[in-house]
């Protein structure tokens, strides 16, 4: 990218589990899989749902955790049980996940990036690696600097944590692209293209303009102010941009039920006589 600083983002090169053999592997271009080679023993975490296919040598489990450790995970838009995935066979076996929306998958090396606060319901999976170690997903409030910032970043009052063990991935929209923030550097998004940021950035808010640009530049009233040191992921099409494009349809049911020539614009089910009529 021309812009010094933004780097468009490709998935980072996975360790090998063998020689030859990659930790995981990135299948297609939208709505992907995530695919890890399992050798016996080895542990892949995810939330409920997300499994494509497995080999028949992998089983399933699921963790509660505790009511702290779950409670965080609901909060944090998770689902209510953690499921562990283990290769109880003797042979190599396989399994992969995939969003359970139309995005892309984003792997992030937890052993670089140790703490991050993400978008809610925005983790996927994670490896367990070989010491037990896990990435823990808990919730935690928005890191504003204040209350108001909280309430009109347009990003989310509760978000998601992530932290620790080796490899995590997140579910995005649309391209992603990373700024490496100095020191004191500062950026300006808007608060729809945020997917996660490492817990070392500040978060604030930074009124878009005048009165006019406020209600007429289709932006809000406030830009979300990032400050540096840290790492910023940003996507051009996150989820809840996505569901502003399509409102929920409002279904009134009404005494006409229709239009009289029987095929109804009844869409609650009931299909009825069409026209309301009796029929005589």
């Amino acid at each position: 990218m021309n812009v010094p600083g933004f780097e468009l983002w490709i998935p980072p090169k996975p360790d090998e589990v063998k020689e030859g053999v990659l930790t995981y592997e990135i299948v297609g271009t939208d709505a992907q899989f995530v695919q890890f080679p399992m050798s016996p023993g080895s542990k892949v975490n995810c939330v409920s749902g997300g499994m494509a296919y497995m080999s028949n040598n992998i089983k399933m489990a699921v963790k509660f955790g505790g009511f702290a450790k779950t409670f965080g995970r609901l909060a944090g838009g998770g689902s209510l049980m953690m499921v562990e995935y283990t290769n109880e066979g003797s042979d190599d076996g396989y399994i992969a996940m995939t969003p359970d929306y139309p995005g892309i998958i984003v792997p992030i090396n937890m052993k670089e990036t140790t703490n991050l606060c993400a978008l809610r319901d925005s983790y996927l999976c994670s490896l367990v690696d070989a010491s037990g170690q896990e990435t823990e997903v808990g919730a935690g409030f928005n890191p504003a600097n204040s209350i108001l910032a909280a309430c009109c970043s347009n990003f989310d009052f509760i978000v998601q944590t992530i932290s620790k063990g080796e490899w995590a991935f997140l579910m995005a929209m649309g391209t992603v692209i990373t700024k490496q923030l100095a020191s004191d550097e500062t950026i300006l998004v808007d608060g729809d293209a945020l997917l996660c940021f490492d817990t070392s950035v500040e978060l604030d808010i930074q009124k878009v303009g005048g009165i006019c640009a406020m209600c007429c530049a289709g932006e809000g009233f406030f830009h979300v102010k990032l400050t540096g040191p840290g790492k910023v992921w940003l996507q051009s099409m996150g989820i809840d941009k996505m569901r502003k494009l399509f409102p929920p349809q409002q279904h009134h049911v009404g005494s006409s039920g229709g239009d009289g020539n029987g095929d109804g614009d009844n869409d609650d089910g009931d299909w009825g006589d069409g026209g309301g009529g009796d029929g005589e």
